[in-house]
């Protein structure tokens, strides 16, 4: 009998078998396992999370740092958190598509106006954001374009 491709593309069960029975098993620490049990419950029920201590913080200008938490596939939005720094400035852009931000921590100020924790700004399509200033620090929730088109490869 002549062995097919099929047959040759893996291990026999039984040595499979074999092998994963002499394998050790490492113990887990409990706080490992609580959350690796939690990352497996949550993407079975559909649910993305990522959680405050995760993620990673990406410096894209002095003083402004970014963490994505999620980035919607084949349409280059994204959304993003922004920890700006005291003193920090995001600089004048031109909005290609619409941006929403909801000041969660802190506050910033454009042309003057001062936005504080819970205000929300819509930039829409086609709109000049003018330099808008972190004085005292804050922690910004971005939905729009992805950074990169905006700030390079980021």
């Amino acid at each position: 009998m002549n062995p097919t491709d099929d047959e040759h593309a893996g291990l026999d069960p039984a040595a499979a078998a074999t092998i994963a029975e002499a394998l050790p098993v490492a113990a887990l620490p409990a706080a490992a396992r609580a959350r690796l049990r939690a990352r497996v419950l949550e993407r079975a029920a559909g649910i993305h999370v990522v959680r405050a201590d995760e993620g990673r913080w990406i410096e894209v200008l002095p003083g402004i740092r970014i963490k994505r938490l999620r980035a919607e596939p084949g349409n280059s939005r994204e959304t993003t958190l922004w920890r700006l720094a005291a003193g920090s400035e995001i600089p004048a852009h031109d909005h290609d598509d619409d941006e929403e931000c909801l000041v969660l921590e802190g506050s910033i100020e454009q042309d003057g106006i001062r936005y504080v924790s819970g205000d929300y700004l819509h930039a829409r399509k086609g709109s000049l954001h003018r330099p808008l200033r972190a004085p005292a620090g804050a922690l910004l929730l971005i939905r729009s374009r992805a950074v990169s088109a905006y700030l390079g490869a980021v």
